[in-house]
């Protein structure tokens, strides 16, 4: 079981920096038989993106995504198999990693609540929250250094 936020899934339907790596993160997953899991504001935060990139062009330069465009983003994301999950106790916990170690978003310690209640690793394509964990929370993985056993790149 690995737990991802929704840094890395909007990887999943974006040709953006670390897609191929979130693309194998998810197929090895699925392909061994581990669940993906997330807390329920996963969703939320993924039509937020989807919603900005109709907004703002990433990268500077690409056209604006029209409705249509966003709404086949949308359910991309929404076709991933992705179990989302609320134990309680889950925002006690956020609130509490997030204080420890400064994050400036108590959403971002939801999903590290989410994989430290259960027991698993939690992958981000989030430089900032990464590296504000990475000393103290040995879970929390970086897509970037996620090794494709089919990539001779990594």
């Amino acid at each position: 079981m690995i737990c991802i936020d929704a840094s890395l899934a909007a990887k999943w339907v974006f040709a953006e920096e670390l897609q191929q790596q979130a693309e194998a993160l998810y197929q090895q997953t699925i392909a061994a038989g581990e669940r993906i899991v997330a807390p329920p504001l996963l969703p939320i935060e993924v039509t937020n993106i989807v919603r900005q990139r109709m907004r703002r062009a990433k990268p500077p330069g690409e056209p604006l995504l029209s409705l249509v465009e966003a709404k086949q983003h949308l359910d991309r994301f929404l076709a991933f198999l992705v179990e989302l999950q609320l134990p309680p106790g889950l925002h006690q916990r956020a609130l509490e990693l997030a204080h420890a170690h400064g994050l400036a978003a108590a959403y971002d310690a939801h999903y590290i609540a989410l994989a430290q209640m259960l027991g698993c690793e939690f992958w981000t394509a989030d430089r900032n929250l990464m590296r504000a964990v990475q000393e103290k929370l040995p879970f929390v993985k970086w897509i970037g250094d996620y090794a494709d056993d089919n990539d001779d790149e990594n």
